[in-house]
């Protein structure tokens, strides 16, 4: 069986004024976390949204277990957190424990009755992201770290094995972004979740994540993330 459960080939995004990167390769194997790094403007969160089918590529292809990403069908395997994802929404009405039974919902079973297996889902999410005494807090008045736990546990609800992160420890303080990383770190060797997750917080993800892909409108370094943060301290051309 195939290692790689992730694979890009030939992919390219063009807004209307240029192709935003071109002709990218990529393969992600099981149980891998990889932290995606780069300039603002590289092209890291396309790559992720395109990763989480949120928007086509203008060329190329994409596959996950083998199948076309047209062709897959198979969703409750993979969790998708965007970035900001309250930026829209902090007046919504809508509590903790119903952000993240929103992960539990299928197609063509909205707002179904839960059975027991989900409601039991249902808590242990909230007991591993901590969220129990919030969990009829309404997500808007929640601090940027709180939050960041209720869609971490909305999108690992239905225990995918793929975690697609877009910059997830943005807005939060240092202490929070530690303990942040740190949860994700057991996710991924406890449960074997393969994780892509974009940060700009390189010394951290480090310590949390086992390789790197750097994109600068294309990939500029794939491999050990302890070798990227080397070729960052002596070059520093991953960020400008």
């Amino acid at each position: 069986m195939d290692k790689n459960i992730i694979m890009v080939r030939g992919l390219g995004f063009d807004y209307g004024d240029g192709w935003v990167f071109h002709k990218l390769d990529l393969d992600i194997e099981q149980g891998d976390f990889v932290a995606v790094i780069g300039a603002n403007g590289a092209g890291k969160s396309t790559l992720l949204k395109m990763l989480a089918h949120a928007m086509p590529p203008t060329v190329g292809e994409i596959y996950y277990y083998g199948k076309r990403l047209e062709e897959f069908k198979e969703w409750h395997k993979i969790g998708y957190v965007a970035q900001n994802p309250m930026k829209m929404q902090r007046e919504f009405p809508i509590s903790v424990e119903e952000v993240v039974a929103l992960g539990l919902l299928q197609p063509g079973k909205l707002w179904h009755r839960f059975g027991k297996q989900e409601r039991q889902a249902l808590e242990k999410a909230l007991q591993d992201f901590q969220l129990e005494s919030l969990r009829q807090r309404k997500i808007g008045e929640l601090s940027g770290g709180q939050q960041q736990r209720v869609f971490l546990a909305r999108a690992m609800v239905h225990r995918p094995e793929i975690l697609l992160l877009d910059e997830p420890a943005t807005g939060i303080d240092m202490a929070t972004k530690v303990a942040l990383y740190g949860m994700l770190k057991r996710i991924n060797q406890e449960q074997n979740v393969t994780i892509v997750m974009i940060s700009h917080d390189l010394e951290l993800a480090a310590d949390a994540a086992k390789s790197a892909l750097c994109i600068d409108h294309g990939i500029c370094f794939r491999g050990d993330v302890h070798q990227a943060l080397q070729h960052h301290h002596k070059h520093g051309y991953f960020y400008r």
